[in-house]
């Protein structure tokens, strides 16, 4: 469901996003503290970051999205949202909504890249490849 900037700041829903270059470290189920550093340490934590996504086809959007340094699969595609600003507002990668407002098939943006505004604590630099389960040939 797309969660409209105009909708959120109506019912005063207690959702947020984070802003262009800032991440959050989750300290317990249902709280965070603002991350104090110039890189995601690779800590075993959960991190709610800015970054962006290129899709498949090229298209760069601003997003939030959540990474866990437990694994070096690190993105936790469930909550990748990309940000249309025309729109004012965040869509999930692959809703009917923000495809018909790309005019793209969801083939055309996945697999993507990710890469959050805070570097990774990691060997290689970004923008990292999204997870995405090979066919067998």
């Amino acid at each position: 469901m797309p969660l409209r900037l105009k909708d959120i700041e109506e019912s005063g829903a207690p959702i947020s996003f984070q802003r262009k270059g800032t991440a959050e470290v989750r300290i317990g189920p249902c709280s965070a503290t603002t991350l104090k550093s110039n890189k995601i340490p690779l800590d075993g934590r959960h991190y709610v970051c800015a970054g962006i996504v290129i899709f498949k086809n090229g298209i760069e959007l601003n997003a939030n999205f959540e990474i866990a340094t437990h694994t070096f699969d690190f993105l936790e595609r469930d909550s990748v949202k990309v940000y249309i600003e025309s729109e004012r507002t965040w869509y999930y990668i692959g809703e009917k909504e923000l495809l018909e407002i790309l005019n793209v098939k969801t083939e055309d943006i996945i697999p993507y890249k990710w890469l959050p505004d805070i570097p990774l604590d990691y060997h290689e630099k970004g923008p990292y490849p999204m997870e995405w389960p090979v066919k067998d040939s």
